[in-house]
């Protein structure tokens, strides 16, 4: 049952809506946004541009009760949504997030040599993929390399730039964090931060799950967003 809330899926570094077809095909009332540049359009240089972006989309459909659904950058993007107040926004779940985004120095280093030399996106950021079954792995590869070197390197420049550690209190709308056991690049640690500093939140840590949980586990992280939807519909 998924009663009247709207489901918006917002995707991570480099990546595009594929990532979220285990989680549309299973919400009824479920969509899965691109963010601009990914790969249609200029990528925007912010978390916050890409924020205000995400807002004036669903002002523009007029799309209300809202629950934001992100992974890495893209909660990221949906909390800074919900610092913003809209009335739309319902409620968060956060998957592999955090309230700061830093990433590695030689993961910015690599990229931007790459990019500087017009070179394709390495295999190093494609790799920790494999834990997703066919077909959507190659779907969710095929588009991050269409996207490129240039709109990874952006986002993750964005990613490093974002923090709001001094302001999750400002959020009161129910938060569901999601976050893998395994998860490298988001560790369980950074959603239990949030979890404590949010007041409204609750944790669910998937076993075995990685950085790209959502994709490896989807009958478990759905089940969990179903439950979430259902506790602020009742």
């Amino acid at each position: 049952m998924n009663h009247d809330m709207n489901l918006v899926f917002v995707h991570g570094s480099g990546c595009s809506h594929h990532v979220w077809s285990h989680q549309v095909s299973f919400f009824q009332h479920g969509v899965a946004v691109d963010l601009p540049g990914h790969p249609e359009g200029d990528a925007l240089l912010s978390v916050a541009a890409m924020s205000q972006w995400l807002l004036s989309t669903l002002e523009k459909q007029s799309v209300d009760n809202v629950v934001l659904v992100g992974h890495s950058l893209g909660s990221a993007v949906v909390l800074q949504a919900a610092l913003a107040h809209s009335s739309r926004v319902k409620a968060l779940v956060l998957i592999g997030s955090g309230a700061r985004l830093k990433v590695l120095p030689q993961f910015l280093n690599a990229l931007t040599e790459i990019v500087d030399k017009n070179g394709p996106l390495p295999e190093f950021l494609i790799a920790p993929n494999q834990a997703i079954d066919e077909p959507l792995r190659t779907q969710i590869n095929t588009a991050m390399v269409e996207n490129g070197a240039a709109v990874m390197l952006t986002d993750f420049l964005a990613c490093n730039d974002f923090d709001v550690m001094d302001t999750l209190s400002r959020i009161t709308i129910p938060v569901q964090l999601i976050v893998g056991s395994e998860d490298v690049m988001t560790p369980v640690k950074y959603s239990q931060f949030l979890s404590e500093k949010l007041q409204n939140a609750s944790l669910e840590i998937i076993d075995g799950g990685t950085h790209m949980v959502f994709a490896e586990q989807p009958e478990r992280v759905n089940q969990c967003i179903q439950r979430f939807i259902n506790s602020i519909c009742e």
